[in-house]
């Protein structure tokens, strides 16, 4: 289904095959740009044909790959690739981003150790490669140095966009004295807790959330007004690992997926971004490695394609990331790749370009329960595996799916004849009631976990017989049997007015319907015109992990 054509004219909103390129320049560089010509990006443009380029700027090494007068230029730059870039562009009338790294900036914090993110015993926030280099939101760092080289590289090279990069998932606690006094300021409380179980835990997280949104928001706010039709994207904003509406004003949304599992992050955070109802798009690196250790190899284009193909038809656009030479030289052949990959992609372009989902399954992506799982303020952790577990469950048998967050879920219920709710805990308060309401106008829910007795007993109808156990336990289906780990909860029928039926047995061995203990492992529950399936142990995240060949339907 077509989606209203509502969204304005802006390069952005067209875009459906683009290329990314970026080199995350060092102080170690010493040519680059030196074998970049216009003649040799123009020839490999107008090979593959994207409808954008995104090309390198500033990485998380904090040193520009231009010649910056406001930071720190690498010393290794013997010729201004942004230039060739832009020029060339120009010429084929293409739109130019630019790849800058937002919160993960080395170079920064070497020179202003006082800009960095401080962890809970005083020591600078370490990076992910192990060196400080995290920035403090409340840092002067967005005011003397990364609005000031946006707006350099708008002044200098009238760039069309910029791709943020090393932004949310980047940002970490920072228990500066800066952000002490903040959290005190805006809570109330005084001293922020140290420990995940404390219980202002959650708005010492909500803290970082709020900081790190009204940042991307300063920043947008100002290249556009420097250049209104200068697209902002923070890499991964408003995904999965930061659900909820979108509230700064971000062009489009955008994250480049996992490298070796590329097909499985778009088949989730494709169906998620998709919900928000703007444009957005999903980075395919053209590059992977087997094992730890194992060099890396470009990707074929057949592997492009599928990854390609998720992303395609939950309506998004598709780009594809490839790393020059240290010298800006593009390879060849590998162009050869992308020019077959964009050909694969331009022959299904009318008909999933700007497309609706219509809806059937909604898998929720609980806020509550990414927030209250998350190792890092925007990092999933292992919140994520029931969900893309739910995921998997339900389009291995056939089922359309769509994925919102309790927002949304919230707006959009009514026109889903099924919902589903993998091991997800907790939900935000309020989501019961609605869940309550749409099963008694004729909604059917999917509900699995552990916890349901003790904490959705009026939703599943059953009642907790005991606590729940780590041990494995095994479910049978159409004659067979498989093996889940644990844990499980005992649960037996609440009364007459929440009554559930059994459907299975919680068992404890192989054989179909042997060992079967006294305890309920899968329920329903009718409920108005509709129903609630419960699975009363944990289903969904370990199917994320193994995919038992056994799927239940």
């Amino acid at each position: 289904m077509n989606k209203d054509d509502d969204r304005g004219d802006a390069w952005w909103t067209k875009s459906f095959f683009g290329l990314h390129y970026d080199l995350h320049a060092k102080k170690e560089d010493t040519e680059l740009g030196a074998e970049l010509t216009h003649e040799h990006l123009r020839e490999q443009l107008e090979k593959v044909k994207p409808d954008y380029v995104q090309c390198d700027c500033k990485g998380h090494p904090g040193y520009t790959s231009y010649p910056t007068r406001i930071g720190s230029p690498s010393p290794g730059i013997v010729k201004d690739a942004l230039r060739i870039h832009r020029d060339v562009t120009r010429e084929l009338n293409m739109p130019l981003s630019v790849h800058y790294s937002g919160v993960w900036e080395k170079r920064a914090v070497e020179q202003h150790p006082e800009w960095s993110a401080i962890d809970s015993e005083g020591k600078p926030v370490l990076d992910p490669q192990g060196n400080p280099g995290i920035i403090c939101l409340l840092s002067p760092y967005l005011d003397e140095l990364m609005i000031p080289q946006m707006l350099e590289i708008i002044d200098l090279y009238d760039v069309d966009g910029f791709w943020v990069d090393g932004d949310s998932w980047a940002v970490r606690d920072c228990y500066c004295d800066r952000c002490r006094e903040a959290f005190r300021k805006r809570t109330g409380i005084d001293n922020p807790p140290v420990d995940r179980q404390h219980h202002d835990w959650p708005a010492w997280r909500s803290f970082a959330r709020e900081l790190f949104t009204e940042y991307v928001g300063k920043y947008a706010e100002a290249v556009h007004g420097r250049k209104p039709d200068c697209a902002v994207c923070s890499n991964w904003m408003y995904s999965m690992r930061h659900p909820g509406p979108v509230t700064v004003p971000v062009d489009y949304l955008s994250g480049d997926f996992n490298f070796r599992f590329g097909a499985e992050t778009a088949e989730m955070e494709g169906r998620y971004l998709d919900g928000h109802g703007m444009p957005w798009n999903l980075m395919s690196w053209t590059f992977t490695f087997t094992t730890t250790g194992s060099p890396w190899q470009t990707k074929t284009a057949v592997h492009l394609c599928q990854e390609a193909a998720e992303v395609m038809s939950c309506g998004g656009g598709i780009f594809l990331y490839s790393v020059p030479r240290r010298s800006d030289l593009l390879t060849d052949w590998q162009h050869d790749i992308f020019r077959d990959t964009a050909s694969f992609c331009r022959e299904r372009q009318p008909f999933v370009q700007n497309t609706s989902s219509v809806p059937e399954t909604a898998v929720l992506v609980g806020d509550a329960h990414i927030w209250h799982h998350s190792t890092e303020p925007f990092c999933m952790g292992d919140a994520y595996h029931c969900i893309e577990g739910a995921i998997h469950v339900m389009v291995e048998n056939r089922y359309h799916v769509d994925m919102l967050d309790e927002t949304r879920l919230k707006e959009r219920i009514d026109g889903y004849a099924l919902v589903v709710i993998g091991e997800q805990n907790p939900i935000s308060p309020g989501l019961e009631d609605v869940l309550e309401s749409y099963v008694s106008a004729g909604g059917h829910l999917l509900i699995t976990g552990s916890h349901l007795a003790e904490q959705h007993p009026r939703l599943t109808g059953v009642v907790a017989a005991g606590e729940p156990r780590q041990e494995e336990w095994c479910m049978a289906s159409r004659g067979e049997t498989f093996t889940l780990p644990g844990p499980w909860a005992p649960v037996t029928p609440a009364d007459s007015t929440l009554y559930a039926r059994v459907m299975e047995h919680h068992q404890l061995t192989e054989p179909p319907h042997a060992g079967e203990t006294e305890y309920a492992g899968v329920t329903i529950r009718k409920v108005g015109k509709g129903s609630v399936a419960a699975i009363h142990g944990s289903f969904m995240d370990p199917y994320s992990r193994s995919h038992n060949l056994t799927c239940p339907q």
